[in-house]
């Protein structure tokens, strides 16, 4: 039994190992990231219901677990790959393609929740109201940015 237990606790450190390599190493995640971030700030701004908070976690996590399969695909193509290769082109193109797909689905459950759902007019009146997160926000930005680009280059 201690045999298990061991086992499944490395299987968690080699799981936030992955996410720590895919968040140190592929932009995209971060965006993915950044994205998820700004959506749940408007969304508890906006006071989404438990329904439409579930939507778009599930969203979230359909995204990054998509980015997080892509990148293990690139990585085992660009590792098997010794110079130009059509089949793993195409390999890396249709799991670029599974991110979008789900990538675009997302946004279509964020406009359902957003516009259709009167959240984000939620939100917008209540950041009027309190300038102050307007502002915090707005400060956020840079940083997010540096996030996304820079992050990963930094050794």
């Amino acid at each position: 039994m201690k045999k298990n237990i061991r086992k499944l606790h490395e299987s968690f450190l080699h799981a936030f190992r992955g996410l720590g390599l895919c968040i140190h190493g592929e932009r995209n995640f971060r965006v993915h990231m950044v994205a998820a971030f700004y959506v749940t700030v408007f969304a508890l701004l906006g006071r989404a219901s438990a329904e439409q908070a579930a939507l778009l976690c599930i969203c979230f996590g359909l995204t990054m677990g998509a980015e997080l399969m892509n990148t293990a695909i690139e990585r085992l193509c660009d590792r098997q790959a010794s110079g130009y290769d059509g089949f793993v082109r195409n390999a890396k193109d249709i799991a670029a393609a599974g991110v979008f797909v789900c990538a675009a689905a997302c946004v279509a459950v964020g406009v359902c929740v957003f516009l259709a759902g009167g959240v984000l007019l939620t939100a917008l009146q209540y950041i009027f109201a309190h300038l102050w997160i307007a502002m915090v926000l707005v400060v956020t930005v840079p940083v997010a940015l540096w996030f996304i680009f820079y992050y990963g280059r930094i050794q």
